[in-house]
């Protein structure tokens, strides 16, 4: 609209989608497919892929501060005593988080978006 040159002016409809089913399905492989492909977009609009570089030392801190979804995916490095971590962070405590990591020794934080998931 925007780029048009347009905006909006005021609400007509306000709608929300919802799935909905019954006992006696005919297709339940379907319904469930289908369910777990809209959560795994509700997941990724929530979570965010943190990435980072750590002592392994400072492992255990780093995993009190950010522990992931399940638990985070820990890598070895090449670089002697260092490893890689990945874990799932909400978006809403990412800045808090970064911080933290980076206070307790973290590098090379990275963060990376999701574009769909599943559980």
């Amino acid at each position: 609209m925007r780029a048009a040159g347009l905006h909006a002016i005021d609400t007509i409809l306000n709608t929300e989608s919802v799935l909905i089913t019954n006992r006696h399905q005919r297709f339940p492989k379907l319904v469930e497919t289908i369910k777990q492909r809209v959560e795994g977009v509700l997941m990724a609009r929530r979570y965010v892929l943190c990435q980072y570089n750590i002592k392994r030392e400072s492992l255990d801190k780093a995993c009190a501060v950010a522990s992931g979804r399940q638990a985070p995916t820990v890598t070895s490095l090449e670089a002697e005593g260092w490893v890689a971590v990945s874990v799932m962070i909400e978006k809403k405590e990412l800045a808090d988080k970064m911080d933290q990591l980076k206070e307790i020794g973290a590098v090379d934080i990275l963060v990376l978006q999701i574009a769909n998931a599943r559980t």
